[in-house]
């Protein structure tokens, strides 16, 4: 392939790194995508772009940041004194206020929902379970800020894709 196209292939595949840290916030798999483009331009270009310890590297640290993500309420809420209840409540309600945050106000709904909604399902289930309503509320503040840690590693996970795939696509 020629030098130009090479070059505008790259450029694409660095824009596309650039989302991935905004599609993170708003619940949208910008790593996967990120990965996806990068994989489909070293295929396409038959040209050796990344290196495999870049595309594992990469691969890593977007499933580091998914598990992260989807488990910072629930462990939090454990380490408040949530029983499974309590943690179940906090991964399906921060997954579910995070998707109905979205819709009403993308980034800004997606975080607040997510907070909310961890902290509404595992104080509910918490109280359902028999605990007095300070202590799942206590429970479920924990869960909420889990969700928070949850999304800011997440998006940390991206920025570090995000910078590692545009510095290798220009080295």
């Amino acid at each position: 392939m020629s030098f130009p196209g090479l070059l505008l292939i790259k450029a694409c595949v660095a824009l596309t790194a650039l989302s991935a840290p905004l599609l993170a916030l708003v619940g949208l798999p910008g790593m996967w995508l990120t990965l996806g483009v990068a994989g489909a331009a070293e295929y396409w270009t038959e040209t050796r772009l990344y290196s495999t310890q870049t595309m594992i590297g990469c691969l890593v640290i977007a499933i580091v940041g998914e598990i992260w993500e989807f488990t910072a309420s629930s462990v939090r809420a454990k380490r408040a004194g949530a029983g499974r209840r309590g943690s179940i409540g906090a991964l399906l309600g921060g997954l579910s206020g995070a998707i109905a945050g979205s819709f009403v106000l993308p980034v800004i709904g997606t975080l607040i929902g997510g907070g909310i909604g961890a902290l509404v399902g595992s104080a509910f289930l918490e109280r359902r379970g028999g605990r007095p309503l300070s202590e799942a509320l206590e429970i479920g503040k924990a869960a909420a800020a889990g969700q928070m840690l949850g999304v800011a590693g997440k998006l940390l996970a991206a920025t570090l894709l995000a910078g590692w795939i545009i510095v290798a696509s220009f080295a």
